[in-house]
Order: C-alpha cells, then sequence, then structure tokens
C-alpha cells in the first residue's frame, strides 16, 4: 500500500511540470514525479533571486555557521556561469560549451550545454529540452526533480512501471561528484525484444531528504548523440 501511494504521488505531480511538455500518451506515466505547484519559466536562473538582508549570527551559533557550507563553495561557480569542457562523443574528442545551474529548492548543482540544450528552469524542477524539439511535446530531453522519498523506494517504483513495457536493467554506479546511485535503463521492448523506439534513463540519486531523479528520454536514433550528452551532463551533478 505504501508503494501505491508514493507512486500515486510520483504520478499526479509530473503531469504538472508544463515545463517539459506534454509526452506521448503512452509513456505519460512512466515517470510521474513529486510535488510541483509553480508553472516553468524558461532559463530562469537562482541568481535572479533577490537574497535577504544577512544578519549576524548570535555568539553561540557563529561556528556552526561559519562552517555550513554554501551553493557556491561546491563549485565556486555561480547559476549562469559558462566554461568550456572536452567530451568524447562517437570516439573524437568534441569541445562542450556549458552553464551552470544552481536551484537551491531541489538542492541541486549541475552543467549543462547551453547549445544543445535550452533551460527550462522552476523552484521543483530543471529541464534541459533539444533544441529541435517542439517544448510543449519534447521527446530529447532530461528532466531532474526531487523526491521525499528514499531513493531505494523510488527505484523500485519506476523500476517495477517500465518493466511493464521493457525488459530493464538496474545497476548502481557512481557519479563524480555525488557518489553512488541507481542507474535504470529501459531501451528494450518488452513484446519484441528488440530496441524499442523511445529509450529512458533514470538516475536516482540518493539525498540526506529524499532523492534526485533524473529521466532521461530520447529517441533510438539519438541515444549516441544525446544520450551521450545527457550522461556528461548528469555526471556533473553536485
Amino acid at each position: 500500500m505504501k508503494k501505491k501511494s508514493i507512486y500515486i504521488g510520483i504520478l499526479i505531480a509530473m503531469t504538472m511540470l508544463a515545463g517539459c511538455g506534454k509526452q506521448d500518451e503512452q509513456n505519460s506515466n512512466i515517470f510521474e514525479s513529486v510535488s510541483n505547484e509553480t508553472a516553468a519559466t524558461e532559463t530562469t536562473s537562482a541568481a535572479e533571486i533577490t537574497p535577504e538582508a544577512e544578519t549576524e549570527p548570535e555568539a553561540d551559533t557563529a561556528k556552526e555557521v561559519e562552517e555550513a557550507p554554501s551553493e557556491a563553495a561546491t563549485s565556486g561557480m555561480k547559476d549562469g556561469d559558462r566554461f568550456d569542457d572536452v567530451i568524447i562523443l562517437e570516439g573524437m574528442e568534441e569541445t562542450v560549451h556549458y552553464e551552470h545551474v544552481i536551484n537551491e529548492s531541489i538542492g541541486l548543482e549541475m552543467d549543462y550545454d547551453y547549445e544543445s540544450f535550452v533551460r527550462y528552469s522552476e523552484p521543483e524542477s530543471e529541464c534541459f529540452i533539444s533544441i529541435y524539439d517542439d517544448a510543449q511535446k519534447p521527446e530529447n530531453y532530461l528532466e531532474i526533480v526531487h523526491s521525499n522519498e528514499t531513493a531505494e523506494s523510488v527505484a523500485d517504483t519506476i523500476a517495477e512501471d517500465l518493466s511493464k513495457e521493457y525488459d530493464i536493467t538496474r545497476t548502481d554506479m557512481e557519479l563524480d561528484h555525488d557518489g553512488n546511485c541507481v542507474k535504470i535503463s529501459a531501451s528494450e521492448d518488452k513484446n519484441t525484444h528488440g530496441t524499442a523506439d523511445m529509450i529512458y534513463v533514470v538516475y536516482i540519486i540518493p539525498r540526506e531528504d529524499g532523492c534526485l531523479i533524473a529521466k532521461e528520454s530520447m529517441y533510438f536514433e539519438a541515444s549516441e548523440g544525446f544520450g551521450r550528452r545527457f550522461n556528461y551532463m548528469v555526471n556533473t551533478i553536485r
């Protein structure tokens, strides 16, 4: 009963992620996410939010405040900062132009390829849609949300639902900056046992207050292109 309630909560909230558009009816309920009550806006950066006035901590809590890590301390960059990096794509080096992302509401810091994807940001999610896709009904995108449920519970729910249509693989892996996570890949059609037209890869990343869910969606033909770029982007999550 607990698993069912978790899944229903995930199902209801994902339909509200307007920034990532409306999914195909066949797959619209596969990755329903967690609470989200704010409409998405394109490239709304955390840096645009006016910070509250700073106050001096009381004497007995000053040490605790000083030791608390800030968002900027994790990478030294601010939301919107840009830089170049090199990735391996189809066996060749490619220079990629990245933009830094900080979403304090979901505890996310990462980088994305701003020449290949458009960022749609809201307090409870980040979505990166291919520049070639219709933003109202995208098919090649990376979406990241937060769940209050444990990583293991969310992974079980997603794996169970995906396995209704796909032969899935579930593995434990380690991200460069964020440690261990669960990776669920769904690329093989359960009925034909051949490669499906649409491929999904989901990373469930543990957090102290639940987990992050990073969902990759892409056409099979785009798996070597968008798929590789998505993987590099997920690996920058902090």
